[in-house]
């Protein structure tokens, strides 16, 4: 569909951003003190994470999504009883402290909390780290299809539960449990609704998971102490990426008829810093480029905030006045699955506190 050919077709659009991070900052080498076996490597410089912001003790997955969609809605054009669904995508869903909620859904309880209608559409939906993306392509089709009008998509991680039992738990040199000390605590909502003209919005959205690796990570309950804790493969899951991304970007590049240059950045899922940046530069025959665009991270000041990294970042580059209206961005999602992503979008005027 060409919106130039067509003017009653419009693009969706994020019409408004929010984030919430916690006032209080931890340090990579902060954490690395902590720990009765320290990593015989340079987990700082290994990542590129010198910090991350870590949640208070009145802090928990439905406090920093409710503060983070309080943020969007003040930036919005929209009143709470205006819009039509909110989808929360969490990986941690914690409430009333370290208590594990299921049921009733964490979209139900903010959509009491933020004043929605009773009769919006909510529900819950977790894709470990891409679940932000996979709520915005469900909103996206949900918006084109006529089904709503608009809707919020938000999510509340406090994940660094993860990193507390991984300091009581890492015994080896080389442990499943390190990439747990990467992770950051945040809040990210965003509203999505139909654009009222040709130029910003989504110009096209994918999501793939390819489950036959599904077991290189698990979020679980500990097996030594109460709580929750993550197990990864981290080498073989970058091995996996490396391997299948560049031709997914290939693909896409294919189908939808782009170019590498027609974008002014991109946005990777925030893990480590020399890891995507080689995985990148793998892709840059299949992006059509010898060079790919800029791209972005806020590793160093905010680590890995899983579902929400991507709009971490996006904040952090708005803030700063790096990224402005019209900014066309390739956000690439990826998540233990192992699960793909493409964004293509252009931005519009995203005003952020």
């Amino acid at each position: 569909e060409d919106c130039e050919e067509d003017a009653t077709v419009n693009k969706i659009r994020f019409e408004s951003l929010g984030v919430y991070l916690p006032e209080t900052i931890v340090t990579t080498k902060e954490l690395v003190g902590r720990m009765k076996n320290p990593p015989s490597f340079d987990l700082e410089g290994l990542t590129g994470i010198s910090n991350r912001r870590w949640r208070s003790e009145t802090d928990d997955s439905f406090t920093l999504a409710a503060q983070a969609a309080k943020k969007c809605l003040n930036k919005s054009n929209y009143k709470p009883e205006d819009l039509d669904a909110i989808i929360f995508c969490s990986i941690t869903r914690f409430k009333d402290g370290m208590s594990y909620w299921l049921e009733p859904g964490m979209s139900v309880m903010l959509k009491q909390e933020l004043g929605l209608r009773e009769t919006a559409v909510g529900f819950d939906i977790t894709n470990a780290c891409a679940g932000m993306w996979t709520g915005i392509y469900l909103l996206h089709s949900m918006i084109k299809s006529g089904a709503v009008r608009n809707g919020m998509v938000l999510s509340g991680e406090c994940i660094t539960t993860i990193a507390e039992i991984a300091l009581k738990e890492i015994k080896d040199p080389i442990d499943d449990q390190f990439a747990s000390l990467t992770v950051g605590d945040s809040g990210v909502a965003v509203i999505l609704d139909e654009a009222s003209g040709c130029g910003e919005g989504i110009n096209s959205i994918e999501m793939l998971a390819i489950a036959k690796y599904a077991d290189l990570c698990f979020g679980m309950p500990s097996v030594e102490n109460p709580g929750v804790a993550m197990y990864t493969k981290a080498i073989e899951i970058h091995r996996q990426v490396t391997n299948n991304l560049p031709q997914l970007l290939g693909h896409l590049r294919t189908k939808y008829k782009i170019d590498a240059d027609e974008f002014d950045f991109i946005i990777p899922h925030q893990t480590s810093l020399n890891a995507q940046m080689g995985v990148l530069k793998k892709c840059t025959e299949f992006l059509g480029s010898e060079e790919i665009p800029e791209v972005l991270f806020s590793l160093h000041d905010f680590g890995n905030t899983a579902s929400t990294s991507h709009f971490v970042v996006l904040y952090d580059y708005i803030k700063k006045g790096r990224i402005k209206n019209g900014a066309r961005v390739l956000f690439i999602p990826l998540a233990s699955g192992i699960v793909f992503g493409f964004g293509d979008v252009i931005l519009g005027d995203l005003e952020v506190e």
